[in-house]
């Protein structure tokens, strides 16, 4: 798919730039809680850099903490969004946000 591609392509371009200083780490809210390293913006880089999207993806939350601290300003949260779009595009979403959609689109409510 060219839109599959096309993500994966401005992930790559995003994070190989990453110089894996670890900076991003101490204000990244789930690496603090979790403390291991492939939950660190960080270990995003890493793992986004070899082409992995289905491992962390979902347990970003997106705050863009990570960017604030990031001496090349890099946009790691629009990589992880696009690693997102990947995993959608290949029907690999989240099975709890998949739930919550089916219950949304069934009209039941997101948390009944």
């Amino acid at each position: 798919m060219i839109e599959e591609r096309n993500a994966k392509e401005e992930i790559i371009e995003i994070m190989e730039k990453c110089i894996k200083c670890g900076l991003c780490k101490e204000l990244c809210p789930v690496f603090k809680l979790i403390r291991e390293e492939q939950y660190s913006p960080r270990g995003h880089a890493i793992l986004l850099s070899n082409k992995i999207f289905d491992k962390i993806v979902f347990d970003c939350s997106l705050c863009k903490a990570c960017e604030e601290k990031c001496p090349l300003d890099l946009k790691i949260c629009t990589a992880i969004r696009k690693a997102r779009q990947v995993l959608n595009l290949r029907e690999k979403e989240n099975p709890e946000l998949k739930n919550i959609k089916d219950k949304i689109i069934n009209g039941e409510g997101a948390f009944s």
